[in-house]
């Protein structure tokens, strides 16, 4: 029988399980439905200033203990294999440096890892010199089709990459972060060149831009904000030189398009129709949790860390400076 691996839920909001809560669906988003969904943990103790929260969430995922702060749950419960860091933003760096010195096998931390940069770079280089694993959610790296792309575009089945496009909204830390990370997941590095725009929709903390980029050797990578308000996409367009691969519908599906010769104009090749498919992303936080598991049981490698969490922040770091005060 597989040990069961005990749990801490840092926060009881949406992320935490109020989405899996509301929605009814079968579906898992949620750090509490995933946990739940692999039967191989035990969500021991939660922690949220909010105690009508708390105990709904504690009644809902059955949570033994609950407490309104994260030093006083650290204090009477002693160890847990998992913690999940699911607060807002601004509290993450306090989370993390508290669970650091705790007795904690591994930190699941939804991103970025901080709203300072250099306090994530801080954090990670800390955790790595504590032996801590952590683990980020950029939860597409996760997703078993994703994956499998990867390996179809490593091992040379779509030629080498032309050009990369990108569509999001709700701004760039938010949701243009989930483009950076997934590029260079399945690509490589990208290097800012200059930000073209800025979408008038009231996020000051984080703006939505748009920006250039470019891929090693010079490739060209552009990122399109939208305004959330009207629409909200999330899409990611590779050029490849054997056909055009499109990530749609926020990750939920993929289009494969492959080089063929125009049926009229013969003396072309153009692209074919394509097929769609539907991605692993709604699977993708089990199967996040269940990396978590191997790499706690048998040291498989986690899928993303906090070291590839904290290439995409420095990337945003730097499109946020180039962008000025006026963006921020």
């Amino acid at each position: 029988m597989s040990d069961v691996l005990s749990v801490l839920i840092v926060g009881c909001g949406d992320i935490a399980g109020g989405y899996d809560e509301r929605a009814h669906d079968g579906g898992t988003r949620t750090h509490a439905g995933a946990y739940a969904a692999d039967g191989r943990f035990e969500m021991r103790a939660c922690v949220d200033p909010d105690a009508e929260r708390r105990e709904a969430f504690m009644a809902y995922w059955n949570v033994a203990a609950g407490y309104p702060d994260l030093e006083s749950c650290l204090t009477a419960e002693g160890a847990f294999d998992v913690a999940s860091i699911c607060v807002p933003t601004a509290y993450h760096a306090d989370a993390l440096a508290q669970l650091l010195v705790a007795d904690v096998r591994l930190v699941f931390a939804e991103k970025p890892l901080t709203d300072n940069v250099d306090e994530s770079r801080r954090l990670v280089a800390e955790y790595a010199a504590a032996g801590r694993p952590l683990a980020v959610n950029f939860l597409r790296r996760w997703d078993r089709r994703v994956q499998q792309l990867r390996a179809e575009i490593r091992a040379g089945d779509w030629g080498a990459v032309q050009a990369v496009g990108g569509l999001y909204a709700k701004g760039l830390r938010n949701c243009g972060s989930h483009f950076f990370d997934i590029v260079q997941y399945l690509i490589g590095p990208m290097t800012p060149v200059h930000v073209l725009g800025q979408v008038d929709d009231g996020r000051d903390d984080d703006p939505t831009l748009s920006v250039a980029l470019t891929l090693e050797g010079g490739r060209p990578v552009t990122l399109i904000g939208a305004d959330a308000d009207k629409f909200f996409p999330f899409e990611v367009d590779l050029v490849m030189d054997n056909g055009r691969i499109s990530l749609e519908d926020l990750g939920g599906k993929l289009r494969l398009r492959r080089v063929r010769q125009h049926p009229e104009y013969v003396h072309q090749a153009t692209l074919d129709d394509g097929e769609i498919e539907t991605t692993g992303l709604a699977g993708a936080m089990v199967a996040a949790v269940g990396n978590i598991y191997e790499h706690l049981t048998e040291d498989a490698e986690l899928e993303s860390t906090g070291d590839s969490a904290l290439v995409t922040e420095e990337l945003t770091a730097r499109i946020l400076a180039m962008a000025g005060p006026g963006a921020n």
